[in-house]
């Protein structure tokens, strides 16, 4: 078959507790828990005015979601305290089940243990290399035995792989320790040269947080929020040299090719780090604040591909990073806490359509199926797109094309369907599978 869901558009036959796909005409039997079904009692999906109906799906909930802060610390003061004093806002703001960790990063990276409640611990790595999931699993100590489970407080701290719940603690339990480790947070300590830029490990930070949460929350609803305030100038991802005569590239360098030499190293370890968060269904947040670039054209994948926010400022001290940190945590309605982590979108359509892409926040999965035609618009050859982090605001494009309309004219009244499957883990834990069923008739061109 072609795994479509039961929906209003479909042919009952109420004898023989059957119902006949109106997309590949396939009879199917009604599961055992619609025995009672008759022409006086239908469920809901087979009502006209519900062709969008939500399920939750019976599988283990996934436990709250997990938000890890990666700030730079090669700040000037003023920009630092503001961004202290934001952060440490958003600690009090956020659900207390949700489970929060801390990296800073600056000439080196520190993933801080909230789990250590005595003194403030941190694991250096160098800010010149790069992680996979494997060493830092190795160098965390952090173990693969089993993932999260559980949506109370008490037990999603313990249900983290073996040995994360001492980097990833619930609000509740860490709040204190988080809070005093933002308030005593201090710029990077490595001089800098006089006419030089600051050391900044940029992609070695995002590369250790993506590398922690594969470790820790495999396949589980996560976010990555780095917090930046200047171009990456050490290690992977670098866009320019520390020397401030070294200029940025601008528009006219890439148009000419010239004072080019890191863009194409740098997209290519960001589109790597893009995909590692796709399969996990991570998404990442980018919130930079800077006179100059920040590097944000090589990170573009990340944020967009993921589902993540972009937002730009000029410092972290001025009304459009605040207002906007605001009005995403600390302003927010329980709507947005609301949202979907690890979502996929995959369509169904009749044999009259064949679908050409989908424009937005999409990665392809590259599945493949009838109703996937051959002319490509926007990301196509797919039926089915990872989405990354949704929300209410979530928009996305799906072009189609009609086949035969000229040798095999489509007759006047005739309906054609479409049915769009959306599948996410809730911010609740649950894993929800929405399925939207369009019905419309075939009109007559001269007539338009």
């Amino acid at each position: 078959g072609c795994y479509a869901v039961l929906n209003p558009f479909c042919k009952i036959d109420f004898r023989g507790k059957l119902w006949v796909c109106p997309f590949c005409f396939q009879r199917n039997h009604f599961p055992p828990h619609y025995v009672d079904i008759s022409e006086t009692n239908i469920p809901a999906e087979l009502v006209d005015q519900y062709s969008s109906i939500e399920y939750t799906l019976p599988r283990p909930p996934a436990g709250p979601p997990v938000i890890l802060l990666v700030v730079d610390t090669s700040l000037v003061e003023e920009d630092l305290q503001a961004l202290r004093d934001s952060l440490i806002k958003f600690v009090s703001a956020v659900p207390q089940d949700s489970l929060v960790g801390l990296i800073t990063f600056g000439t080196t990276v520190q993933v801080h243990e909230l789990g250590y409640a005595d003194c403030s611990k941190a694991y250096v790595f160098r800010g010149s290399k790069e992680y996979d999931a494997k060493q830092v699993q190795d160098l965390l100590g952090i173990g693969f035995q089993r993932s999260i489970r559980g949506p109370t407080p008490a037990r999603a701290g313990a249900g983290l792989e073996s040995g994360a719940s001492r980097f990833l603690q619930p609000v509740s339990e860490c709040e204190f320790v988080l809070t005093s480790i933002l308030e005593e947070l201090q710029a990077d300590p490595w001089p800098v040269v006089v006419d030089h830029r600051p050391l900044r490990c940029t992609g070695a930070a995002l590369s250790v947080a993506v590398g922690l949460l594969e470790t820790a929350c495999p396949g589980i609803g996560a976010r990555v929020q780095i917090f930046v305030g200047g171009p990456c100038t050490e290690g992977p991802g670098q866009i320019v040299g520390t020397e401030l005569t070294d200029p940025l590239r601008s528009h006219h360098d890439i148009e000419k090719n010239q004072n080019t030499k890191f863009i194409a190293k740098a997209q290519k370890y960001y589109e790597a780090l893009k995909r590692r968060c796709v399969v996990n269904g991570h998404v990442l947040d980018v919130f930079a604040a800077a006179l100059d670039q920040v590097g944000i054209m090589e990170m573009r994948p990340l944020f967009e591909k993921t589902g993540g926010f972009i937002v730009m400022a000029d410092t972290f001290n001025g009304p459009v990073f605040k207002d906007s940190f605001d009005k995403i945590w600390v302003q927010s309605d329980a709507e947005f806490f609301a949202g979907g982590y690890g979502a996929t979108l995959e369509v169904q359509t009749s044999r009259e359509l064949k679908i050409c892409g989908a424009i937005g926040p999409v990665t392809s999965l590259d599945k493949k199926s009838t109703s996937v035609g051959e002319n490509e618009i926007g990301i196509g050859n797919t039926c089915a797109w990872s989405l990354g982090g949704i929300d209410r605001r979530t928009t996305i494009a799906v072009y189609f094309e009609v086949v035969n309309q000229h040798s095999n004219p489509l007759p006047q009244g005739q309906q054609w369907y479409c049915q769009f499957l959306t599948q996410y883990q809730h911010a609740s834990g649950q894993f929800r599978l929405k399925v939207t069923t369009v019905a419309k008739s075939w009109a007559d061109a001269s007539n338009l």
